[in-house]
């Protein structure tokens, strides 16, 4: 995978408490948790075409799209891929492995050049064990993802 790394700026900052609040599973951050949360991360850019994750490799990094577009999909059967989302700026990939400890659950690449924020496991973890109505939020959002890869 080849990332080019930077810190997250103030311009970057707005960005995420913004989109974050208008996130339905973030919105019920308090503005703290929220600067914890991104206290954490870190911001990484995907070249188009990069792949950004493998179904069924052990994981342990959440990602927040900051621009760009990722295509999200999944092996059926022997060789054949089913494409599942495309996701684009404010959206959330790889919960699925943090809220069930699970392997990844499909395939995310870059469909243009693309920045996310980029959060470790223990980190989410920590958030996820301390506030209950969080993590009954990414459990739903992870139940929903996964009723939908099983009908891809």
């Amino acid at each position: 995978m080849t990332i080019n790394a930077k810190a997250i700026i103030k311009d970057d900052l707005n960005w995420f408490l913004e989109k974050m609040r208008g996130i339905q599973a973030f919105s019920v951050l308090s503005d703290k948790e929220l600067m914890q949360l991104v206290s954490k991360m870190k911001a990484f850019e995907f070249k188009e075409g990069t792949t950004l994750v493998n179904q069924g490799e052990s994981a342990n990094l959440f990602f927040i799209v900051q621009e760009g577009e990722v295509d999200v999909s999944v092996k059926k059967f022997l060789f054949r891929e089913k494409k599942v989302a495309v996701l684009g700026a404010g959206d959330f990939f790889g919960e699925s492995v943090l809220v069930s400890n699970s392997k990844r659950t499909a395939t995310v690449k870059a469909l243009t050049d693309t920045t996310c924020f980029v959060l470790l496991k223990p980190s989410f973890t920590s958030l996820f064990k301390e506030n209950a109505l969080f993590r009954e939020t990414m459990k739903a959002v992870f139940s929903k993802r996964k009723l939908e890869l099983k009908k891809a």
